[in-house]
């Protein structure tokens, strides 16, 4: 009966019927309307339940960046909407401390490659890892591919060219753009 979507006149019909059946089988009356009670106080729960989860539902949240107290000002016009607010910084620690930040697995900027046999270097430039920059030099060099100096130079004088961590030096980290 609470669940049946029908109209107030037939939820009172429907209830007598109901109470008639279980005085008829032998149930005492309290029982019966305690259990009417219980179920409607469930449904009224269930219905406050789903009327939150939709305002929680329709809320959109915006990111205002903190720059002085009139930004306040102006996220306090949404207080009435169904916009949240959350605010962030353009100086956090992290920010803080990345920078000057090198990074030192794969860096990237200014290299030096030397030349194992008479030391002359190539110095390069590049926005990618030198490693990965060094192997293409090196490709270069195997499959006498003339688009490296480097390259050129190994193969014209034929020279060595020595380990990676012998011949290659980071100079200085820069971003290449």
């Amino acid at each position: 009966m609470t669940t049946l979507p029908i109209t107030t006149e037939s939820r009172k019909e429907e209830w007598k019927t109901i109470v008639t059946m279980a005085a008829k089988n032998g149930y005492p009356r309290h029982t019966i309307y305690n259990l009417k009670k219980k179920l409607t106080s469930r449904k009224v729960q269930k219905e406050k339940q789903e009327q939150e989860n939709e305002i929680t539902q329709n809320k959109k949240w915006i990111t205002f960046t903190y720059y002085s107290p009139q930004i306040r000002r102006i996220t306090n016009l949404f207080k009435s909407t169904n916009v949240q607010i959350a605010f962030r910084t353009t100086n956090t620690i992290q920010q803080q401390l990345n920078i000057g930040k090198v990074n030192l697995i794969n860096p990237n900027g200014i290299y030096r490659l030397q030349c194992m046999t008479c030391n002359r270097v190539y110095i390069g430039q590049t926005g990618r890892s030198i490693n990965t920059r060094y192997k293409e030099h090196i490709r270069c060099v195997k499959y006498n591919n003339p688009q490296s100096a480097y390259a050129i130079h190994i193969l014209n004088n034929r020279h060595e060219f020595g380990p990676e961590t012998e011949i290659l030096k980071l100079l200085k980290h820069c971003t290449k753009g």
